[in-house]
C-alpha cells in the first residue's frame, strides 16, 4: 500500500527541486562571469572546472529531489537520445582509437575537444530538460542568463573605456568570456535572445529599456570585435524576426494578447550587421585599429582541416585519431607553406571549427554521430516553429529563443570555435528546447509504487550519485593539479626555483601530466646551471648536486615521453636535457639527444626549429657537416629561418666557404630588412667576405632602425676606421661612449686613437671582438666587447 507524503516530505521535496533550479543557473552564471586575475589561476580551466562542479551538484540534488518524489518524469526520449550519441562517439573513440587515456578525458586544462568536456556539457544538457521543465524554473534560469549577460556587457564597457584611455591598467580586448573573438560571438547570442525576447513577450517599462540598451550595447561590442561570423549570425536571427513582423504587421493580435512586434530594433541590427559585414575589412578595421581592440582569430583553413582529417581517415576511419589529438595530427600532416606565414610557430590544437575538429579526432563514429543529432534537433525544431508552437506567450518565447539560441551556438562551433562559456550555454540551451517539447502525452515513471522497477531505479541513481562524488574527486585533483602547474610556470618566470620545484612536485602527486614532467625539465635545466655557475661549492658537492638534478632531470623528461609519447614537445624536452650534456663530453649523451629529437622531428616533420636545435648539437659534439645538413634542412622548411641562415652562413665561413657564406647573410637580410639583429650579423658577414662598404651599409642600417644599438653603432665605427674615414668612425664610438659611463671608460682609449688619426682596430684585435662569430640573437643593450 502507497503512503501519501506527509505535508513536511512535500517541502523538503520541493526545496530540493528548486535547489536543482538555482544550483544549475547559479553554475551558468558564475561560469560565464568567474575571473580570475592570476598568471598562475587557467582562465578556462577554472571555467569549466565550475561547469563540472555545479553539475554534479545539481545532479546529485535532482536526484535526492526524484527520490523523494518517487517518480520521473520521462523528457522528449528521441532528441536526448540523439544527443547522448556525441559523448558515446567520444566515449568509443576514447578507448578504440589508441590515444592516451588522460588525454582524451581531460586534454590539457579540460580542453574541448575531450570527453570529458563533451560528457559535462552533455550533462548539463540532460539536466536543463530535466529540471527545466516548469514555467517557475524556466523563468529563474532564464533570467539568471540574462543577468550573466548584463554583467558581461558591463564589465566589457568598462574594460574598453579604461583599455582605450590607459591601455597600460588593462587591455581594451580584457574579457570574461576568454578570447576577444569569443566575446564577439556570446554577446552576438546575448543580443539575439534579446531580439527574440522584446519579439515574443510583453515587456515593458524598465524591463523593456533594459533589453534595449543591452542589444545596442552588444551590437557596439560587436562592432569592436569585427567578427563576420557572430554578425552573419545575429543578421540572420534579425532578418528572420523583421521579416516576421512584416508578414504581421497588419493584424491587431498585439492588443488582443499583450504581444509587442517591433520593427525598429531587427531592422537596426540587420542594417548594422550588414554594414559591417560588408564593410569588415575596411570600416571595421579602421573602427578596431582607433579603439586598440584589433586581434587575430588564427585558425587552420578548410582546406588544411580536410587535408589533415584525410590523413587521419586513411590511417583510423572508424575512431579517428582521439579526442584531443588535433594537434598532433596537424604537427604530421600539416603543409610546409605554412612556415611562411606569420603561424609557422604555432601548434594548432583544433581545426577551422570545434564540430569539424571532433570529425578527425572521432573518426565516422562521430560525425554520423553529431549528423545524426543535427538532423534531428532541425527536425524537432522546424516542426516545432511550423506546426507546433505553442499558443502560450512564455512557452512560446521558450521554445523558439532555446531553439534558435541553440541552433546559433551550434553553427558557431562549425565554422568557428567557441569557449567552454560559449559551448556550455548552447548545450544548456538544448536541454531547454527539449524540456519544452514536453507534453501532457509524456511519460511520467512512479517507481515508488512498482517494488521492482523502484528498486532498480533506486539502484542506478545510488550509483550515479557515487559516481558523481568519484568524478568530483577526479575533478578537484585534476584542477588542483593545473593551480600547480600554474603557480610552477609562473615561478620559472621570475626564476625562483624553488617555487617552480614545489609546484611542479605538487602538479605531478595530484595528477602527473607529461607538461608538468616537461615544467620538470626546465626547472632541472635550471638547477644544472645554477650549480655549474655557483663558485662557492666545492667541487665535490657540485658534482653530487649536478648529478642528483640531472637525475631528476632525464627522469622527468622520460616519464613525459611515457606519458604523451606522441606530442612532439616531450621528445624535444627529453633531447633538451640530453643535448645540455654533448658540450661537457658525457658519454652516451650524444646518442640519446640525438635519438630523442629524431623522434621529435618524425613527429612534427615541418617544425624547422628541431632540425636547428640538432644543428647546435651536432656542433657541439664537433660534427660541422652534420650541423650543416641539419641547418639546410631547416632553411627548405621555412625559407626566411634568418636564425638558421645566419648560423649556416658562420658555418661556411669555419669551412673557408666564403662565396656560400656571404649569399645566406644576404638571404638573411632579405627576408629580415627591418630587423636590426640580422642586419648586424650580416654585416659582420659581408665584413668577414671581404665586402667592408656592404657591411657599412648593413649596420648603418641597423643603428637607423635601432638608434640604441650600442654593439652596432661601435662595429659600425670599426668599418668606418678600417676604410681611413676617421671622422665618421669617431662620431659612431662617440655615441657608444654616451650610453653609459662603463662603455666610456672601454672607449676612451679608441676615441683618443681616432682623434689622433689613427686606426685602434687592427687586425688582431678584431679576431679578440670574435668578428664574424657574434651572438645570433644581440639584444638592444649598451655594453660592447671588451677591448682586449
Amino acid at each position: 500500500m502507497h503512503d501519501t507524503p506527509s505535508s513536511g516530505s512535500t517541502s523538503r521535496r520541493l526545496s530540493f527541486d528548486t535547489a536543482a533550479t538555482w544550483s544549475l543557473t547559479i553554475t551558468t552564471v558564475l561560469a560565464i562571469i568567474i575571473a580570475i586575475p592570476l598568471a598562475s589561476v587557467p582562465f578556462f580551466a577554472t571555467k569549466t572546472f565550475v561547469l563540472a562542479i555545479g553539475a554534479i551538484v545539481t545532479l546529485v540534488l535532482f536526484i535526492v529531489a526524484r527520490l523523494m518524489r518517487g517518480n520521473l518524469s520521462l523528457p522528449h526520449l528521441p532528441l536526448l537520445g540523439a544527443l547522448w550519441l556525441v559523448p558515446i562517439a567520444y566515449l568509443l573513440s576514447t578507448l578504440f582509437s589508441g590515444t592516451n587515456l588522460a588525454t582524451a578525458f581531460f586534454g590539457v586544462g579540460f580542453s574541448s575537444d575531450t570527453f570529458g568536456l563533451v560528457l559535462i556539457f552533455a550533462v548539463l544538457a540532460t539536466l536543463a530538460t530535466l529540471i527545466l521543465q516548469a514555467k517557475k524554473s524556466q523563468l529563474v534560469f532564464l533570467s539568471g542568463l540574462a543577468l550573466a549577460f548584463g554583467i558581461v556587457l558591463v564589465v566589457q564597457v568598462v574594460f574598453l573605456l579604461i583599455g582605450i584611455f590607459a591601455p597600460s591598467v588593462v587591455s581594451p580586448t580584457s574579457n570574461l568570456i576568454g578570447s576577444f573573438v569569443d566575446l564577439g560571438s556570446f554577446v552576438g547570442l546575448g543580443a539575439a535572445l534579446g531580439l527574440l525576447t522584446l519579439r515574443f513577450l510583453p515587456v515593458r517599462g524598465v524591463k523593456r529599456a533594459l533589453l534595449v540598451v543591452g542589444v545596442l550595447l552588444s551590437l557596439a561590442v560587436l562592432a569592436l570585435v569585427n567578427s563576420v561570423i557572430a554578425w552573419a549570425l545575429l543578421s540572420i536571427v534579425a532578418f528572420a524576426l523583421f521579416v516576421e513582423a512584416i508578414m504581421h504587421v497588419n493584424r491587431n493580435r498585439a492588443a488582443a494578447d499583450g504581444e509587442s512586434r517591433p520593427l525598429v530594433l531587427p531592422l537596426v541590427t540587420l542594417a548594422v550587421g550588414f554594414l559591417f559585414i560588408l564593410g569588415s575589412a575596411t570600416l571595421g578595421t579602421a573602427l578596431v585599429q582607433s579603439a586598440g581592440t584589433s586581434v587575430i582569430d588564427a585558425r587552420p583553413s578548410w582546406q588544411s582541416t580536410f587535408a589533415v582529417g584525410s590523413h587521419t581517415y586513411a590511417v583510423s576511419p572508424l575512431f579517428g585519431a582521439g579526442p584531443g589529438s588535433f594537434g598532433e595530427e596537424w604537427l604530421k600532416h600539416r603543409d610546409r607553406s605554412i612556415n611562411d606565414t606569420l603561424f609557422w610557430s604555432v601548434d594548432f590544437t583544433s581545426g577551422i571549427g570545434q564540430i569539424p575538429t571532433s570529425f578527425v579526432t572521432t573518426g565516422v563514429i562521430g560525425a554520423l554521430a553529431w549528423l545524426a543529432f543535427f538532423a534531428l534537433l532541425l527536425y524537432f525544431g522546424v516542426r516545432s516553429l511550423l506546426m507546433r508552437l505553442p499558443s502560450d506567450p512564455w512557452a512560446r518565447f521558450v521554445s523558439v529563443s532555446s531553439f534558435i539560441g541553440a541552433l546559433y551556438v551550434l553553427t558557431l562551433a562549425v565554422l568557428a570555435l567557441p569557449g567552454p562559456v560559449t559551448y556550455a550555454v548552447g548545450f544548456l540551451l538544448i536541454g531547454l528546447f527539449i524540456a519544452s517539447l514536453s507534453t501532457s502525452e509524456d511519460r511520467t515513471l512512479v517507481f515508488s509504487q512498482n517494488p521492482r522497477v523502484g528498486f532498480v531505479i533506486v539502484f542506478l541513481f545510488t550509483l550515479l550519485v557515487l559516481a558523481s562524488l568519484g568524478a568530483a574527486y577526479v575533478l578537484v585533483e585534476r584542477y588542483t593539479a593545473d593551480l600547480a602547474y600554474g603557480q610552477a610556470t609562473a615561478a620559472i618566470q621570475r626564476g625562483d626555483l624553488d617555487g617552480a620545484e614545489r609546484a611542479v612536485s605538487r602538479a605531478i602527486t595530484l595528477a602527473p601530466s607529461d607538461h608538468a614532467y616537461r615544467a620538470g625539465t626546465v626547472v632541472s635545466l635550471a638547477r644544472m646551471n645554477q650549480i655549474a655557475n655557483d663558485t662557492t661549492l666545492t667541487p665535490k658537492t657540485a658534482q653530487e648536486q649536478f648529478q642528483t638534478v640531472l637525475s631528476n632531470a632525464i627522469a622527468a623528461g622520460a616519464a613525459a615521453t611515457a606519458i604523451g609519447p606522441n606530442d612532439y614537445q616531450n621528445w624535444a624536452a627529453l633531447g633538451n636535457v640530453y643535448g645540455s650534456l654533448v658540450p661537457l663530453k658525457v658519454s652516451g649523451a650524444y646518442e640519446n639527444a640525438r635519438d630523442a629529437y629524431a623522434r621529435a622531428i618524425a613527429l612534427a616533420p615541418t617544425n624547422p626549429v628541431l632540425p636547428f636545435i640538432m644543428a647546435q648539437i651536432e656542433q657541439s659534439n664537433g660534427n660541422t657537416e652534420g650541423a650543416e645538413a641539419y641547418l639546410e634542412d631547416a632553411v627548405t622548411l621555412k625559407r626566411d629561418y634568418t636564425q638558421a641562415i645566419l648560423a649556416l652562413a658562420r658555418l661556411k665561413i669555419e669551412a673557408g666557404k666564403t662565396e656560400e657564406a656571404l649569399q645566406a647573410a644576404e638571404a638573411a637580410a632579405y627576408w629580415a630588412p627591418n630587423d636590426p639583429g640580422v642586419l648586424f650579423q650580416a654585416g659582420l658577414l659581408r665584413f668577414a667576405a671581404g665586402d667592408t662598404l656592404g657591411a657599412i651599409e648593413a649596420l648603418s642600417r641597423a643603428v637607423q632602425l635601432n638608434p640604441q644599438y650600442a654593439n652596432a653603432h661601435f662595429f659600425l665605427g670599426v668599418m668606418y676606421s678600417l676604410t681611413g674615414d676617421y671622422e665618421r668612425a669617431l662620431a659612431e664610438v662617440r655615441v657608444v661612449a654616451g650610453f653609459s659611463e662603463q662603455n666610456a671608460v672601454e672607449v676612451a682609449a679608441d676615441i683618443a686613437a681616432l682623434e689622433g688619426g689613427r686606426n685602434p682596430f687592427p687586425t688582431s684585435r678584431l679576431a679578440a671582438f670574435g668578428i664574424p662569430y657574434a651572438p645570433l640573437d644581440e639584444p638592444t643593450r649598451t655594453e660592447i666587447a671588451p677591448a682586449p
